[in-house]
């Protein structure tokens, strides 16, 4: 409990500020969130490594400096894909785009089931379109559990997707 009481306060004191140096990066106010609540996960789960750091706000500051190029060079990779998909769907759209959203939407349930219990449960009502608060009322639990809980499930599903280790189809 202490634990959650000690990141509730880390939150308070850097989210804002990341959020604004993370938009400043991406100029998107949403993917400057995701981003900002990714540097703080990674930092509160790697603290223990980082005791030599002298300024906090520093180290902060490079890792959302970081995520934020990181994000923009995954961009331009999905802007690249998506113009090559464009060429290949040309060739009859309605059958490829029904087997990507087939093999997609298996593929990614098949991965929330690998999630814990609570997790999965929370990465389902987000599919489902409810917002974090919507989530935090349903379940029971404060809205900044919620967010922390979403984007180390959302991390854990990178690994996921990135390890290769998933069948399609």
């Amino acid at each position: 409990m202490r634990k959650s009481h000690e990141l509730e306060t880390f939150i308070k004191e850097h989210y804002a500020a990341l959020c604004a140096v993370a938009v400043r990066f991406v100029g998107s106010p949403d993917a400057a969130q995701d981003i900002a609540q990714e540097v703080i996960i990674k930092f509160w789960e790697n603290q223990h490594n980082q005791q030599d750091i002298n300024s906090i706000g520093n180290f902060l500051y490079t890792m959302v400096k970081n995520e934020s190029l990181n994000y923009l060079r995954g961009l331009q990779r999905e802007t690249q894909r998506y113009t090559k998909l464009e060429i290949e769907e040309q060739e009859d759209p309605q059958v490829l785009n029904q087997l990507i959203a087939e093999d997609t939407n298996q593929t990614l349930i098949n991965a929330i089931n690998t999630l814990p219990l609570q997790s999965a449960r929370i990465m389902r009502l987000v599919l489902s379109g409810y917002e974090n608060r919507e989530i935090a009322q349903i379940m029971g639990i404060s809205v900044n559990t919620i967010k922390t809980l979403k984007y180390a499930a959302i991390r854990k599903l990178r690994e996921y997707f990135s390890s290769g280790n998933y069948e399609l189809g």
